[in-house]
């Protein structure tokens, strides 16, 4: 399966990860779960995707340690990577380097379907 065949969903809510899952598939997208950062990571090192939607309250190594091992692999510059947060943005955005799209929760659907359709 091709890169832009597949969006990787790093969230350990089910109600949250389905509504991503359905907007990646209404584009005819398989999407990929991890409910932890460590799942995720296995993932990556196996994967490449479209997108990579993470939220940064996952348990085992959160998404900011997923975040970490992204800037390692592959740079700074991650256009197709979405953090979700139900935090204060702007603290999050403290907590990450690079240009990273920080939305809240429930914005994470309408961001993706932006990423996916360029």
């Amino acid at each position: 399966m091709r890169r832009e065949d597949r969006v990787l969903i790093v969230e350990d809510n089910a109600s949250v990860a389905n509504a991503i899952e359905a907007a990646g598939q209404e584009f005819c997208y398989t999407c990929d779960r991890a409910t932890d950062g460590w799942e995720a990571i296995e993932k990556l090192e196996t994967e490449q995707y479209a997108a990579i939607v993470i939220d940064t309250d996952v348990p085992r190594h959160s998404g900011f340690g997923v975040l970490t091992y992204l800037h390692e692999e592959v740079g700074e510059d991650l256009p197709n990577v979405i953090v979700m947060t139900n935090s204060d943005r702007d603290e999050v955005r403290r907590k990450v380097s690079g240009n990273l799209t920080i939305v809240r929760k429930d914005d994470a659907v309408r961001e993706l379907t932006r990423v996916l359709c360029g």
